[in-house]
C-alpha cells in the first residue's frame, strides 16, 4: 500500500486556505498513486494553540469534518487530518478523523496527553479508549503527536490488533529525537506502521537558528524499525510504501509475543 504525508506551512486561523491546500495535497497524493493522505495536528486551522484560546467557537468548527470529508469523496482518496473539535463537556479537543475515499467517516480521535501550557489554554484532554477501525485490509488507529512518545497507547493499540498508526503531529525543531528515535521505537517493538506527520519548517525560519519553529521530518516507520521514508524540513509531499502486515521474520525479535505482562503487574 502506498500512503502520503502532507508536510506544508499552515496559515494561521484560515481554515478556508488549510483546507485549500489539503484538497490540492489529495489530489498530488491520488496522482501519486497513494490510497491515503495523512496532514499533522491541527492543520486545518494552523498549530496555534494560544491564538486558538480566544478565536475557537462550536460554530467556527462545526464543519470540519464535514469539509474533510468533502475533499475525500472529490478526490476519491482517504483523508487523515487534524482539527479543533468540539466536546460535549463544553471544551474542545485536539482531533484527527479518518475519512475512505467515498467521505464516509471511518474513526475519530482526541489528543490524550497535551503538551505544554499553551495547549491547556485551548483544549481539554481526552480520556477516552482509542478505537480501532478496519479501513484498506489495515488495521488503523490514532495517536496525535505527544501521544506517541508515551509507551503505553501504541502497545495497547497492537495488543488489540492495530497494524497501522496514524500520527498528525506539531514538533519543534528542539525535538528531532522523536522523528528519529521514538517513532522507529513504537514501531519496532510493536511490529506496526507508524506513519508520522509534521508541519514544515517555515521558510521564514532563521537560518543560524535551527532548533526555531518545527522540525519537518514527517516519517513512516515499519517493523523492527526499519524508516521507509523521511521528509527533509521544508514544505513536502512524502510518498512511502508500507508493508503488508506479516509475521516476525524467524530470528527476530516478537515483542508482542514475548511480553509478560503477568509478571510486570506484579512489580507495580
Amino acid at each position: 500500500m502506498r500512503i502520503a504525508l502532507m508536510q506544508a506551512e499552515a496559515a494561521p486561523l484560515d481554515p478556508e486556505r488549510n483546507l485549500s491546500a489539503i484538497d490540492a495535497a489529495a489530489a498530488a497524493a491520488l496522482d501519486a498513486g497513494a490510497e491515503l493522505l495523512l496532514a499533522p495536528e491541527l492543520f486545518v486551522t494552523g498549530y496555534v494553540p494560544r491564538s486558538l484560546a480566544s478565536w475557537l467557537t462550536p460554530e467556527r468548527v462545526a464543519e470540519f469534518p464535514a469539509e474533510l470529508s468533502r475533499i475525500a469523496a472529490a478526490r476519491g482518496i482517504a483523508v487523515a487530518a487534524g482539527f479543533p473539535a468540539a466536546r460535549m463537556d463544553g471544551g474542545f479537543a485536539i482531533a484527527a478523523g479518518l475519512w475512505d475515499r467515498g467521505g464516509a467517516e471511518v474513526l475519530r480521535y482526541e489528543k490524550v496527553h497535551l503538551w505544554g501550557a499553551e495547549e491547556r489554554l485551548a483544549f481539554t484532554a481526552s480520556d477516552a479508549e482509542p478505537r480501532i477501525a478496519d479501513w484498506n485490509g489495515r488495521r488503523v488507529a490514532f495517536q496525535i503527536c505527544y501521544d506517541i512518545e508515551f509507551p503505553e497507547p501504541a502497545r495497547a493499540l497492537a495488543a488489540r490488533g492495530a497494524d497501522l498508526l496514524l500520527v498528525p503531529t506539531a514538533i519543534d525543531g528542539e525535538s528531532d529525537y522523536v522523528a528519529e528515535v521514538l517513532v522507529r521505537a513504537r514501531a519496532a517493538e510493536n511490529r506496526l506502521v507508524v506513519a508520522y506527520a509534521d508541519h514544515a519548517r517555515s521558510a521564514d525560519a532563521p537560518l543560524d537558528e535551527p532548533t526555531a519553529g518545527f522540525a519537518g521530518l514527517s516519517t513512516v516507520a515499519g517493523p523492527e524499525g526499519a524508516v521507509l521514508g523521511m521528509a527533509g524540513r521544508g514544505s513536502e509531499l512524502l510518498i512511502v510504501e508500507i508493508p503488508d502486515r506479516a509475521e516476525a521474520r524467524p530470528g527476530a525479535a516478537d515483542y508482542l509475543a514475548d511480553r509478560r505482562p503477568e509478571i510486570y503487574r506484579r512489580w507495580s
